[in-house]
């Protein structure tokens, strides 16, 4: 998730931390790249190709050669934090959403055959299928389990069948259904995808035997990681589409890295926070109270109101005290202390790593 609605607050109040760069500008720059935004990319994106995964990161390391830049690739491991539960729990809530309206939309898909052909139908099959779209469409009551567009694919169904027994069904309705019906099957497809260590693995194991360096971070997140090495002064950037990125370092993130057809976006947030006004303390505090994965927020107060209120009391104790006698009201989600120990504790780079590029670690 990163953290909700940052990217607008910064163009709005702090626009000199937010800028378009040429991949040229980074000549001779070693970048650390959270790796795991790029795995998501290449296996849930539209090449058609096989092995996806190896295939995208070696198309992405042959764009660092050419435009001379090195790159540390640092990959999720297979503990992840504990605190992120809640975006555990929500992920788990939207592959049983994806499952479950995958296994709806190919079964309308199946109708849709059917219906084409409805003339040849005897009256037992026409009323076995009618009892299948009358159970769908029961069952799509539970929002739960389908998405919206989901279900309003199977009442566009049950609108096309009523209209075949008023003769009133035309060809270019049905087609235009099985097509929609189509994509989303195909969507639904890329979306059930579960990325795997073991796709981490191969992937870090390609990317070594070509020479470059490849992390992997256990029990914390690789974009902090990524701040750590930027932090002892091994990169000079962090190349992520997560937000909270900025959260952990000082670092610039460049979003849209190797994105075809849109510039790459560098996002300062030393700059940020001194145009906001903010030490980095608060600017932590305002992150966690717009969202992070790692604590509830407060209802009612969007990342504006965040901004104001800590801008005006500082921290977030100041601003609950003064919601004593308002109506927001904190979720029961909401730990901003652990958010903020997730914040302030950077993973340590493995000495194993730290040694072979150059880190010097502190003596006992």
């Amino acid at each position: 998730m990163g953290v909700l609605g940052l990217t607008g607050i910064l163009t709005r109040y702090a626009p000199n931390s937010v800028r378009q760069v040429s991949a040229n500008t980074l000549v001779g720059k070693t970048i650390a790249f959270d790796a795991s935004c790029h795995l998501n990319k290449f296996m849930y994106g539209e090449e058609q190709v096989a092995h996806k995964h190896i295939y995208g990161f070696y198309q992405l390391a042959r764009f660092c050669q050419l435009n001379q830049i090195t790159p540390i690739f640092v990959f999720d491991g297979a503990h992840r934090l504990e605190a992120k539960h809640l975006e555990y729990k929500k992920r788990a809530r939207a592959r049983n959403k994806t499952n479950h309206s995958l296994r709806l939309e190919k079964d309308q898909a199946l109708r849709l055959d059917v219906w084409s052909g409805v003339t040849d139908m005897t009256s037992e099959e026409l009323a076995d299928k009618i009892k299948e779209l009358q159970a769908a469409l029961a069952d799509t009551e539970n929002t739960d389990r389908y998405t919206k567009t989901v279900r309003s694919l199977v009442m566009r169904e049950d609108l096309l069948v009523s209209d075949l027994f008023n003769s009133k069904l035309t060809k270019p309705l049905l087609k235009e259904l099985k097509r929609d019906t189509r994509q989303m099957v195909h969507s639904l497809e890329k979306r059930s995808l579960r990325i795997t260590q073991k796709m981490r693995t191969e992937c870090q194991d390609f990317l070594k035997a070509l020479g470059f360096v490849c992390f992997t971070c256990e029990n914390h997140e690789a974009e902090a990681m990524c701040a750590n090495l930027s932090k002892v002064g091994r990169t000079s950037a962090t190349v992520s589409e997560d937000l909270d990125t900025l959260v952990f370092g000082d670092a610039p993130i460049l979003r849209y890295f190797f994105s075809k057809g849109r510039p790459i976006l560098s996002i300062d947030p030393t700059i940020a926070r001194r145009d906001l006004g903010l030490s980095r303390e608060s600017f932590i505090d305002l992150c966690i109270l717009c969202g992070t994965d790692f604590s509830g927020t407060i209802r009612g107060i969007g990342p504006h109101r965040a901004l104001q209120w800590i801008q005006k009391y500082g921290t977030i104790e100041n601003v609950l005290q003064n919601l004593a006698s308002s109506p927001y009201l904190p979720q029961p989600t909401f730990d901003y202390e652990l958010a903020r120990h997730v914040f302030n504790n950077l993973p340590p780079i493995p000495i194993e790593e730290s040694e072979y590029i150059g880190i010097k670690q502190p003596q006992q």
